[in-house]
């Protein structure tokens, strides 16, 4: 069973990594804005990383985007499976001949040299 995890919710730490809030008290993850374990409910939670790699589950291409990323209109969103167990929604680089249960890897696709990073998932071959 995976849970659920929302794009604006994770975060890269490094390379290939992201990082989520770990449940000392029942080992539930959860997204790093948590204050709370949503599972039982504890305060006591602890940073880990994850690695950013696991298996294309979905993708879809969004044609007509929100007005905040009008400027990017047609893009491709994929839910990925992490080899963590855990689910996460994200942005998906798709090249022709992907298929679900490809392996994907998380990238930083900045290319104009910025801060600000910009994370998809891609197909590894």
């Amino acid at each position: 069973m995976y849970r659920q995890f929302i794009w604006g919710d994770l975060m890269m730490v490094t390379d290939n990594y992201l990082m989520f809030h770990k449940c000392e008290n029942c080992g539930a993850r959860c997204d790093i804005t948590a204050q709370i374990c949503p599972i039982c409910l504890s305060e006591h939670l602890i940073l880990i990383e994850i690695l950013g790699k696991g298996k294309l589950a979905s993708w879809t291409t969004i044609r007509k985007p929100p007005l905040q990323f009008k400027d990017e209109a047609s893009y491709v969103v994929g839910v990925f499976d992490l080899d963590a167990g855990i689910r996460v929604t994200g942005r998906f680089m798709y090249k022709l001949g992907d298929c679900i249960g490809d392996t994907v890897m998380l990238v930083d696709r900045n290319t104009n040299n910025t801060n600000l990073k910009k994370l998809s998932f891609e197909v590894i071959r």
